[in-house]
């Protein structure tokens, strides 16, 4: 997984947590605890799932809510910080997730051993208003993705209805 991930997780715990919470989140998941993420590293997988699930723990809440909190950070400061150019000419959470495959296959291309996870989409509706995704990753991690998805609504300021169809669908609903 890449270190990016890990950077955003540590710049959230430290805004909203501070460092000494943060310190017991990377000792709880067996890194050291000064243990500094660059966002192209690639980090190792098992370590990466288990500083998630040990961060969630050591903020004693729940992993789809540590995902929630998490989508938010990356949509709305994170990502527009970090990556301010693939928000340029995206007017709403619709178009900014139909352009995530692009982003993600370029991110695959010009990293080494990236493998963010894939999307396919399919329309459910003449008006364009429901969408099918499929989620493509062996990771597993779509209530993540669900909660990357809340968290572009919360940026643009949408409402998002979104059901889990299963492990690898979810269905959008926007109000336009």
């Amino acid at each position: 997984m890449k270190g990016t991930i890990h950077k955003c997780l540590e710049e959230m715990v430290l805004e909203k947590h501070g460092q000494a919470v943060w310190q017991k989140c990377l000792l709880q998941a067996g890194f050291a605890k000064n243990r500094d993420f660059y966002p192209t590293e690639d980090v190792e997988e098992e370590g990466s799932l288990q500083l998630i699930l040990d961060t969630a723990k050591t903020l004693e809440i729940s992993l789809n809510e540590l995902f929630d909190d998490f989508g938010e950070f990356w949509c709305c400061t994170y990502a527009p910080k970090r990556y301010s150019f693939w928000y340029v000419g995206v007017k709403n959470a619709k178009d900014f997730i139909l352009r995530l495959d692009n982003i993600h296959s370029l991110v695959g291309k010009h990293f080494n051993n990236a493998q963010p996870p894939r999307f396919g989409y399919t329309w459910q509706d003449p008006s364009q208003t429901i969408l099918r995704v499929e989620y493509v990753s062996s990771r597993n991690l779509i209530d993540l993705y669900i909660s990357l998805a809340k968290g572009l609504g919360k940026y643009f300021q949408e409402e998002i209805q979104i059901q889990k169809l299963s492990a690898h669908e979810v269905e959008l609903r926007f109000a336009y």
